[in-house]
């Protein structure tokens, strides 16, 4: 009689080091497969801890239709893959970003703000705004919102306008003291601004200036004149501008456009003028925009208003000295994800799951 062959047995992949486990979820920078790791078993799942999670690539989320919404959209610009969510918290509300972990939420019923994490569904309710201005939500624009606000201690920044819209308002909320600190400013009449290390950094559509405030003492410490001409002038139909913190530093980033009525038909003619902030003074110098060819390796993540920074270092399959960008016609008919190469000057147009607009979040399980 013929001798029977031995059933080959699976690996048990349980057994494997607890160390080789952790090395290996920290190098998945796609919140989805970091899920789909953790569901393995116990042993891997102990091994890839929420609380410490791989770096993270933004993922592009859909903000259009926020009265009937039931479910949020995501897409992922490493996977390509779009993830759709239950989401009925964000149901006849409004979502600002661009993020870290948490988005702000609008609940147009309650009139309340919150911390919102449209992956888990957590919510964190923010104290009362009393400022009647703030519930006109074409008005509100987060200046900031990094890495998990409610264990950092980070403040969470928002800018808005009064409600003749003469006076700019800029609300920060400290987590640790759990309230409202507002600073107004005819000054902060702007969309764009910046946060970094209590500073922040608003720039004047109008004359070009930008103005830094020192939010401990709730003053304007600096005013520094715009770029040379050639370099920076921008209007509504040519372009647009934003204030980015970048690795320590701020930007100043100047799309130029040919049409931008045309936005998907000239975009060989777009380009990126970008301008770093050199506070150093002394000698008879003053605070000024020095004109940059790159930005190393650092990626910038902008949409309609705002933008943040991350270095493509924890990113191999990403190219650093580039700008990923979401830009909507000056008609208002329709929105445009792209990819800018500063190195070449080129801009190109990516896959969008929405043309009616949205933000960057980066997402959290937290």
């Amino acid at each position: 009689m013929a001798r029977s062959q031995p059933i080959a047995r699976s690996p048990d992949w349980s057994v494997l080091p607890p160390e080789l486990l952790q090395m290996v979820a920290r190098k998945l920078p796609d919140i989805s497969d970091f899920v789909k790791f953790r569901a393995v078993c116990t042993t891997w799942r102990s091994s890839a801890c929420v609380s410490d999670p791989p770096p993270q690539l933004p993922w592009f989320l859909e903000t259009a239709g926020y009265f009937n919404r039931k479910n949020l959209r995501f897409y992922s610009l490493l996977s390509g893959k779009i993830h759709t969510i239950p989401s009925p918290n964000s149901s006849g509300n409004w979502l600002r970003g661009p993020a870290h972990d948490y988005i702000i939420l609008y609940d147009t019923t309650r009139c309340q703000i919150s911390l919102f994490n449209p992956l888990t569904g957590r919510k964190v309710f923010l104290p009362f705004l009393d400022i009647a201005w703030l519930w006109h939500k074409e008005t509100v624009k987060p200046v900031w919102v990094g890495p998990d606000p409610i264990e950092s201690g980070e403040p969470v920044v928002l800018l808005g306008y009064s409600l003749d819209f003469r006076t700019g308002i800029l609300a920060l909320y400290q987590p640790v003291a759990r309230e409202w600190v507002v600073i107004e400013e005819p000054c902060l009449c702007s969309l764009r601004c910046c946060y970094f290390n209590g500073m922040c950094y608003v720039h004047e559509e109008v004359t070009g200036d930008t103005r830094v405030i020192d939010t401990v003492i709730r003053k304007v410490v600096h005013v520094i004149p715009p770029p040379p001409e050639g370099d920076y002038e921008c209007n509504a139909l040519r372009g647009a501008t934003y204030l980015v913190q970048s690795g320590g530093d701020i930007l100043l980033v100047v799309l130029h456009c040919y049409d931008f009525c045309n936005v998907y038909l000239e975009m060989a003619d777009w380009h990126f003028h970008i301008h770093r902030l050199d506070l150093r003074s002394g000698n008879g110098k003053k605070p000024r925009w020095v004109k940059i060819s790159s930005i190393g390796d650092q990626i910038l993540f902008l949409d309609e208003d705002n933008g943040f920074s991350l270095s493509c270092r924890d990113f191999g399959e990403f190219r650093g000295n580039s700008i990923y960008f979401i830009i909507r016609r000056y008609d208002q008919s329709l929105s445009f994800l792209c990819r800018y190469d500063i190195e070449e000057a080129r801009a190109e147009p990516l896959y969008c799951p929405s043309e009616k607009g949205g933000t960057w979040i980066v997402p959290s399980l937290r």
